[in-house]
């Protein structure tokens, strides 16, 4: 693999770029993105598994980026083939690994690869990831760290197992190396739910947790638990899973071939008003709602966005 010593082919995290094509076939629209659930035996810790393959497209620079927006999920990637890093105010910065972690996000991150290849997304709920990875949340919080850095040597043959197995077979492997360990830390529900309702479930479980909390400490001693057992205040959580369902509910419309209503939305999905939604979505993914809206639709680098919502 080809290493990058500068940044300066990186373009504008901004830059916009049409969906992507096939390199052989330029009218061949290609999804190189997957996303598969986690196994029951991983369920209530491993979300999801999300795959991207750049290898046939035919990407410039600015198609390249990524766009993930504020998250609360705990993340485990692994590239084959290719470089990738973070886009920051202070330019590209490589991962520097193969293989990283990557606590919540507080803000929407933009990542870029100077190359084509693949990379995975293991999510996590942040509860399960600390529990699985016995990782301090403080560490890998708004970064992503290599994962050799932060995570006990028992999980080395984790890593080599993962960068060295085939796309069809890493479901098996992160079950084979992690199932055991989960059920005998928190144990498994019998149905699989879909990905919006983990998120909500996992932020309603939290809330009754400080629900119970508070029968016991006052609103300041609460408010500290919650940062210290989810590494976020039971407020962030909700205002991300409003925002999800204000993404679900807009691609219902979009699909139906409905207008955005978002005036109506912003009340539907529980925002006081569209002034309150609009700031919301901002600081979650970076732009307005009606600009968040085009790229959805039209930018090669939101692919993350359409694969999850």
């Amino acid at each position: 693999m080809k290493t990058y010593d500068t940044c300066s082919d990186c373009p504008d995290p901004l830059a916009r770029a049409p969906r992507a094509s096939c390199a052989a076939d330029p009218a061949d629209t290609v999804d190189a993105s997957a996303l598969r659930l986690g196994p029951p035996s991983l369920q209530g810790a491993l979300v999801a598994l999300i795959a991207r393959d750049t290898r046939r497209l035919n990407l410039d620079r600015a198609q390249r980026l990524t766009h993930v927006p504020a998250s609360p999920m705990v993340t485990l990637s692994w590239f084959d083939g290719v470089e990738v890093g973070q886009v920051t105010q202070d330019g590209w910065q490589p991962f520097g690994a193969q293989v990283v972690i990557s606590g919540t996000w507080s803000a929407p991150t933009v990542s870029w690869s100077p190359g084509t290849g693949r990379g995975y997304i293991a999510c996590f709920t942040a509860d399960a990831a600390q529990a699985l990875f016995e990782v301090e949340m403080a560490t890998i919080q708004n970064r992503f760290v290599p994962a050799a850095q932060v995570l006990g040597a028992q999980f080395l043959p984790l890593w080599d197992a993962l960068l060295a197995s085939r796309d069809q077979d890493l479901l098996a492997v992160l079950e084979r190396h992690l199932a055991p360990r989960w059920q005998a830390l928190q144990g498994r529900a019998s149905a699989a739910p879909s990905l919006r309702q983990v998120g909500r479930h996992w932020v309603e479980r939290l809330a009754w947790h400080a629900h119970g909390w508070r029968n016991q400490h006052s609103p300041r001693h609460v408010e500290r638990r919650i940062k210290s057992f989810s590494g976020r205040s039971l407020r962030e959580w909700q205002a991300l899973t409003r925002t999800e369902g204000l993404f679900f509910a807009a691609r219902e419309r979009y699909e139906a071939g409905q207008p955005f209503d978002w005036a109506g939305l912003a009340l539907a999905e529980g925002f006081a008003d569209q002034a309150h939604m609009n700031r919301t979505v901002k600081r979650i993914t970076g732009f307005a709602p009606g600009e968040f809206a085009r790229r959805f639709i039209e930018d090669e680098s939101f692919w993350m966005y359409r694969l999850w919502v």
